[in-house]
């Protein structure tokens, strides 16, 4: 995905309580999320250096915000908006063969 709905007002409530660290933690997990369209690898030391953010920060936002599955670490929300952004292409691709 090169795009994401985001809204401020849900991020804001649920991230409130973060210091500066955790909230780019957060945002740069929730970037890699989209742009690999992907559940967080559980190599969580790799995910640390891509990041640049040290593993304690990575391991606290992660237990908070994601849960861990065998492919890796989920967010639910996510995972929401990858599901309607591949039936959006689908729809689309449809559409398009039909026409």
């Amino acid at each position: 995905m090169n795009h994401y709905p985001f809204h401020i007002g849900d991020y804001i409530k649920s991230t409130v309580h973060l210091n500066n660290e955790e909230d780019l933690a957060y945002r740069r997990l929730i970037e890699l999320y989209y742009d690999t369209e992907r559940a967080i690898m559980p190599d969580t030391k790799t995910v640390t250096r891509r990041l640049r953010i040290s593993y304690e920060v990575i391991c606290r936002i992660l237990g908070e915000f994601f849960v861990e599955k065998t492919d890796g670490w989920h967010n639910k929300r996510c995972d929401e908006e990858i599901e309607k952004y591949h039936r959006l292409i689908e729809s689309n691709s449809n559409a398009g063969k039909a026409s």
